[in-house]
């Protein structure tokens, strides 16, 4: 059985960048892949996120949070910046 575990990274807007251990990152594009699938799934994915001012303090924060697992799968991980991740939706007048 694997842990199918990582520390994960992501850029949203500001920018700042979050961090985030957990399992089952594929259920950040579950069920259909559409943007709007990925920006709710990562606002709850990411919601207690440590945030991150610079891409260089977040990976060094991701590095050292490494250090507490005994078993880290996936390592630490990057995912490509998704701009609209944690904008509020306009609302039509």
């Amino acid at each position: 059985m694997s842990a199918d575990n990582g520390i994960y990274i992501i850029k949203t807007v500001g920018p700042e960048w979050r961090v985030e251990e957990m399992s089952a990152i594929e259920n950040l594009w579950y069920p259909d892949n559409s943007t709007q699938t990925v920006i709710k799934n990562a606002r709850e994915m990411f919601a207690d996120a440590k945030v991150f001012k610079s891409r260089a303090e977040a990976l060094e924060y991701a590095h050292d949070l490494a250090r507490d697992f005994a078993v880290l799968e996936y390592g630490v991980s990057e995912i490509a910046e998704i701009p609209a991740m944690f904008v509020e939706p306009k609302k039509k007048s």
